[in-house]
């Protein structure tokens, strides 16, 4: 609980920048992908499809579960 932890712009969610035996370049994401542009692409989409799926949802959610939802300002 003490490790140093990134926020996700996409899906503002902590990744931990270090874990013990974990390789670091799949701690993140779109590390592991060799075109950030189509990285993002995928993830904003991936963004708005939770958004939109969510949306059946929304009455019965807070103000908290509603700001936790994914960044989709590209």
């Amino acid at each position: 609980n003490n490790g140093k932890y990134h926020m996700h712009s996409v899906f503002k969610v902590q990744q931990p920048i270090v874990c013990p035996n974990v390789p670091t370049d799949v701690l993140s994401p779109r590390q592991t992908w060799n075109n950030d542009e189509a990285y993002y692409k995928t993830a904003y989409k991936l963004a708005k499809s939770f958004a939109d799926n969510f949306k059946k949802f929304e009455d019965y959610a807070n103000d908290e579960i509603m700001n936790g939802a994914p960044n989709l300002n590209e």
